[in-house]
């Protein structure tokens, strides 16, 4: 059985990040992730592989750059837990206006949580887009 208190702590830390993206608060996000050399955080760009602060920094400050309006929005959350670890995984939709076009990305979100000096941070996030070459039923795309 899952600890409630670790639920309620993993959900808080979405929040804080879905929150600080909407306001594109850069320090804000930075907080909620391991100051670590192997921090890993995957975006559905061919690009966007990042490791390290220095580098998700670089990656944050490109996405609140090049867009605005941005919301982050979770549902479907499933997380589990050992000690100090958690993994968590969701369906993360993100809205957000660019270059004067709405975007819509209906997306899923993996990540790996650490309890840090009774703080929860992300360790590790995965966000991917589903393929839309994949017919609904099918096991492989049409390529």
């Amino acid at each position: 059985m899952l600890d409630e208190q670790v639920q309620k702590s993993v959900r808080n830390l979405l929040e804080k990040y879905s929150r600080a993206y909407h306001e594109k608060n850069i320090e804000g996000i930075l907080e909620l992730f391991v100051d670590r050399e192997d921090l890993v955080v995957i975006g559905t760009g061919d690009d966007e592989w990042v490791n390290g602060k220095d580098e998700l920094k670089s990656g944050f400050e490109r996405d609140m750059d090049q867009a605005d309006n941005i919301n982050v929005k979770f549902r479907d959350i499933s997380i589990s837990s050992s000690g100090n670890v958690a993994w968590l995984s969701c369906h993360m939709n993100m809205e957000a206006t660019v270059e004067g076009q709405d975007i819509f990305l209906p997306g899923r979100l993996t990540g790996v949580v650490l309890e840090k000096n009774g703080k929860w941070v992300f360790a590790s996030l995965h966000y991917s887009l589903p393929s839309d070459l994949q017919e609904e039923g099918k096991a492989w795309p049409e390529i």
